[in-house]
């Protein structure tokens, strides 16, 4: 009853607009409350909880990581990756798109965060595409669509969290990303060669006035952007780093090339600095919020009541994941996937694991849906993003955004299938 009453009063809060991590907090807190009577226990579990999530060894991987992207971004490396491969694909038919697809894949691997690649190729791909004669529709869609890949391809934000939140090995995660990620990027591009003439044939032919000159700089940071992602996933993949070692050499290589290219002065460090620690600390204060509020659910056997249930329907394990990779994506039209993945995975988690199902299949099955909620209606914070961040000349309406993008939700869909009847390709 107790139970029943949180879960609609969870939904109902978060309807109205509150806070997911204040929600968690006050649900969890209540729970603990109700079912124990003692207030002292609830504040006891909440201190607990806080006090062994700060003591979490992985959790400083995520500002790291922030970090790292934001010191690119900030330095201008994006806008060169993306001169830098127009310049060399531009000048065959639907050579500009693929560049958005291909700069987006890159960036992923230095960034791990979808909303931060649509802001930047808002704002530096979508005039070029619009000016050779690709439809708003068209380009703004694809950008949207392949801002995704930024939590797909590892190092990813959202595998971090998952991690965290399941004790999974997030090295593991990141390899296991991989191939669906690649996936996407092959998908992405056979759709744009199959439907070229029709889409993304440019009416004007490609300048090189559009772009600006390239600069040594330029040369340099697109030199240290790789360099930083080659040592990131190689010595992951290697063994040679852990992740937080990984995490380290990305950061200090990142800061390292901003300044010796001349593009990273005090104030855009301080700047990066600044929207790590904002970063960081909202998901943190959800981490903390999920911890807290999957002890109170245990607790009051919630993760029990739902496996007889499941047990009840008679149901097989894959179609059991299916489900809940459906309430996802679901709960992804009106929540970000950080919160998403934060108030499903606690109650599913120890179902999962009864049920004996691969947590890093499931992993990733769960990011690439909860992925889908950022090109969807009404939230799709990958859309916004890209929304706020397009100048005048490429300024569209979010409906236009929404529509554009839907052949390549339909492609993300193909590779959900294909990741979820086959397993085997994730190792």
């Amino acid at each position: 009853m107790i139970v029943g009453f949180t879960i609609l009063l969870l939904l109902l809060l978060i309807g109205l607009g509150l806070p997911v991590a204040v929600v968690l907090f006050l649900l969890g807190w209540l729970l603990v409350f109700f079912t124990s009577g003692d207030y002292v226990q609830a504040n006891r579990l909440l201190a607990f909880t806080i006090d062994q999530s700060l003591r979490n060894y992985f959790l400083s991987v995520i500002p790291l990581f922030v970090l790292m992207g934001e010191v690119f971004a900030r330095s201008g490396f994006v806008d060169d990756l993306f001169h830098v491969l127009v310049r060399r694909l531009g000048r065959i038919r639907s050579g500009i798109p693929l560049s958005v697809v291909f700069g987006n894949a890159v960036f992923a691997a230095a960034t791990g965060v979808s909303v931060v690649s649509a802001s930047l190729f808002g704002r530096v791909a979508a005039p070029v595409m619009i000016r050779s004669g690709i439809l708003p529709e068209t380009a703004t869609g694809l950008i949207a669509g392949s801002s995704i890949l930024g939590m797909l391809i590892p190092p990813s934000i959202l595998m971090i969290v998952y991690g965290l939140l399941t004790d999974q090995p997030i090295g593991k995660l990141f390899i296991a990303g991989l191939v669906p990620g690649l996936l996407v990027v092959m998908a992405y591009s056979t759709y744009i060669l199959a439907q070229g003439k029709r889409l993304f044939a440019a009416t004007l032919p490609f300048s090189e006035a559009t772009l600006t000159p390239t600069r040594p700089e330029r040369s340099m940071g697109i030199l240290g952007l790789m360099i930083s992602i080659v040592m990131v996933l190689g010595g992951i993949y290697s063994g040679l780093f852990t992740v937080v070692e990984a995490a380290a050499v990305g950061a200090t290589l990142a800061v390292l090339t901003g300044l010796i290219s001349g593009r990273l002065g005090p104030g855009r460090l301080l700047e990066a600095l600044v929207s790590s620690v904002v970063t960081t600390a909202s998901i943190g204060i959800i981490f903390l919020a999920a911890s807290f509020y999957s002890k109170a659910i245990a607790l009051v056997g919630l993760p029990g009541n739902i496996q007889k249930w499941f047990a009840a329907i008679n149901q097989e394990p894959w179609l059991i994941v299916l489900l809940i990779c459906g309430i996802v994506f679901l709960l992804g039209f009106v929540l970000d996937t950080v919160s998403t993945l934060t108030i499903v995975i606690p109650v599913v988690y120890p179902v999962l694991t009864a049920l004996g199902v691969d947590l890093i299949w499931f992993g990733i099955l769960v990011i690439l849906a909860a992925e889908m909620g950022l090109i969807t209606p009404p939230v799709g914070l990958s859309v916004y993003a890209l929304k706020a961040a397009l100048p005048k000349e490429a300024d569209v309406p979010l409906e236009t955004i929404f529509k554009g993008a839907v052949p390549f939700l339909l492609l993300l869909v193909l590779v959900f299938g294909v990741v979820f009847a086959f397993p085997q390709i994730l190792r």
